[in-house]
């Protein structure tokens, strides 16, 4: 083989391989992309069973709970804002222990159950 088929052959791999690795690329971005956040139907138990990066606000609505109740199950008096916090940055703000957050938590949403969609004072 002289110099010029070596370089063809080497050109056509390199052409090759950045084909491969741009398709890859694009099929990583997809299941990237279509990553959604989980359900009560397909959560993990224990770490994960309270979402940690759920906001008060979103954590009331799934539940139909108040944010007023969410927040006096923490043992927090909330500032402006909070409501749209994730809940762990809520326990570092307000210096609580994640655990006993997520006692509480679970107290709460197990004492109420949503049974006729309404909102529980």
């Amino acid at each position: 083989m002289n110099r010029k088929e070596k370089l063809s052959v080497l050109s056509i791999l390199i052409i090759i391989m950045i084909i491969l690795i741009t398709r890859q690329s694009l099929l990583l971005h997809r299941e990237i992309r279509n990553i959604k956040p989980p359900t009560m139907e397909n959560r993990q138990f224990g770490n994960m069973s309270i979402y940690k990066w759920m906001t008060v606000k979103r954590l009331a609505k799934k539940h139909n709970i108040k944010e007023e109740n969410i927040f006096k199950a923490l043992e927090i008096k909330p500032e402006k804002g909070d409501e749209d916090m994730p809940i762990w940055k809520l326990s570092k703000k307000y210096n609580k222990n994640p655990q006993q957050i997520e006692e509480n938590l679970m107290k709460i949403i197990s004492r109420h159950k949503p049974t006729e969609g309404r909102i529980y004072e």
